[in-house]
């Protein structure tokens, strides 16, 4: 009874938006927040995300109605065939898959192993559905010799209300660290509640009890991550991440390298023995 009213109070007047007879839209190219996908799939319009690349004449894997589950890019398509490498990355074989690249002997030769074709994706397979967690050439090894997925715990810790951006470190370091920069907003309007005084971004984000909230906003969210996953030591920033400052592109993904070495100090300091 509640979702037929909710129904026709709400998410009728949704999917009337988007057309109204919308069967479905696919959704590709970059990450879609689980909670979106998930919003809508309840308002009765199907998101089919898929998986692919140029090399793979476009889908490698996607969702039907038939199959689905938030937070994958479904099941290989007819014809396709996947696997995990021993170090992550997706491996695809396929009737759609390149024979090479045109005049490119060496390059198409760096791609291809034993005839499967070399994505350059991290992913893992489970139930036979295919979730995307980074890329090979974004992978970090910790001194541990362990190898971190940055993006996959940047998607873990950064879904919280809290938090506006995150960038996961520790590629050679002894374990994970991060910046991160609040949700402002939401953190004005908790320390105002909580009778926290503060006359700026920078004074806010230095108090001990902000530092202690955040520490126990991550440990919440660390749930699903290994023990060498888990950020160990963090520093709350008083400004986002910019294009213009040289630290995002401009398709709004992390510039790690410019990022490491602008914070290098702060980082550094994040690592060194107290």
């Amino acid at each position: 009874m509640k979702h037929k009213i909710a129904d026709k109070l709400v998410l009728a007047k949704l999917r009337e938006v988007v057309g109204g007879r919308i069967r479905y839209f696919p959704a590709a190219g970059a990450p879609l927040s689980r909670k979106i996908e998930e919003f809508f799939h309840s308002a009765g319009i199907f998101i089919a995300c898929g998986y692919g690349l140029t090399e793979t004449t476009a889908t490698v894997t996607c969702h039907e109605n038939t199959f689905y589950r938030p937070g994958t890019v479904g099941k290989p398509i007819s014809g396709v065939e996947i696997k995990i490498a021993a170090n992550g990355e997706i491996l695809v074989k396929g009737s759609t898959v390149m024979k090479g690249y045109y005049r490119k002997p060496q390059a198409t030769a760096e791609v291809f192993e034993d005839g499967w074709f070399r994505t350059g994706d991290v992913g893992v397979i489970e139930d036979g559905y295919l979730t995307i967690t980074d890329r090979i050439k974004d992978l970090m090894k910790t001194s541990g010799r362990k190898y971190i997925a940055p993006q996959l715990i940047e998607t873990t810790i950064g879904k919280d209300y809290f938090i506006e951006q995150i960038a996961v470190l520790g590629d050679l370091r002894k374990y994970v660290s991060a910046l991160i920069v609040p949700a402002f907003p939401a953190l004005e309007e908790y320390a105002k509640s909580k009778g926290i005084s503060f006359a700026s971004h920078e004074e806010l984000v230095a108090k001990p009890e902000i530092v202690r909230f955040y520490q126990e906003r991550i440990d919440q969210n660390s749930g699903d991550l290994a023990g060498f996953e888990r950020i160990k030591k963090f520093t709350l920033l008083a400004r986002p991440f910019s294009q213009d400052a040289g630290e995002m592109t401009p398709t709004m993904k992390l510039k790690r390298k410019a990022i490491n070495e602008k914070f290098r100090d702060l980082i550094d300091g994040m690592y060194r023995e107290r």
